[in-house]
């Protein structure tokens, strides 16, 4: 019967359209956590670049120098996980399109999967009914 092809062919689509859902949301989620992780390096490694900063008074140069050092490689952490933050926002924001189109295409299925089951209903509820007028010209003949 093709309306029940139909069914479940359009069944099989809803399926893979969930699953595609469920990734795109698993994609999302991952991408705003790094992008939270990343700001939040970036944002403590400013704040001890600020704590780390040299302080009045006299310092041995070899104090002055691993201090200058530990700030600098405290500045290039900075920017690379403002860089990671900034990469995971763009991320983030893509998922987001990503799932809206799945939910789209989930909705659409599941609005052909609810007419698709009316037509197989109404083709079984036809197939059922007894056929009373070509039942009368059968017995005619």
């Amino acid at each position: 019967m093709r309306e029940a092809r139909r069914l479940a062919l359009i069944e099989r689509q809803a399926l893979i359209a969930k699953v595609a859902r469920r990734q795109a949301l698993r994609g999302l989620a991952h991408a705003l956590e790094s992008e939270a992780r990343s700001a939040a390096l970036a944002a403590r490694s400013r704040q001890l670049v600020a704590v780390s900063a040299p302080q009045p008074g006299a310092m041995a140069a070899e104090v002055f120098a691993a201090r200058a050092v530990f700030t600098a490689s405290l500045v290039e952490l900075a920017a690379s996980a403002e860089d990671a933050a900034a990469d995971a926002a763009r991320q983030s924001a893509w998922q987001a399109e990503t799932l809206a189109q799945a939910e789209t295409r989930a909705k659409r299925l599941a609005e052909r999967e609810a007419e698709a089951r009316a037509a197989l209903e109404s083709v079984k509820r036809r197939r059922a009914q007894p056929d009373a007028p070509r039942m009368a010209r059968k017995l005619q003949d």
